[in-house]
């Protein structure tokens, strides 16, 4: 296993439709010739085999996140409707 010490990214877009409402900092780690994006408060995460892959698919799994949660919000337990109410903080729906 070789993995590195993450660093630092702000992300500032997210795909059309969509925008963050303040610059969201993530890190960026390498595993095994994978490249992990991460945000630190609740762990989301995503795998690419470049930068620019693993932040494409890191974007792709907020917005998946926001909407499994919206559509689920009625059964989620204190966890899961703390991280939608993040999320519904961070991202806006054009």
């Amino acid at each position: 296993m070789s993995l590195s010490p993450p660093t630092s990214y702000t992300i500032n877009t997210l795909p059309e439709g969509h925008t963050l409402t303040r610059p969201l900092e993530v890190t960026i780690a390498y595993d095994d010739g994978e490249v992990i994006v991460s945000e630190p408060h609740f762990h989301i995460h995503a795998v690419g085999t470049t930068i620019a892959k693993a932040l494409t698919e890191f974007k792709l799994t907020l917005l998946e996140e926001l909407d499994e949660l919206t559509s689920d919000e009625n059964e989620l337990g204190p966890r899961l409707q703390a991280e939608l109410q993040y999320l519904r903080g961070l991202i806006r729906t054009a």
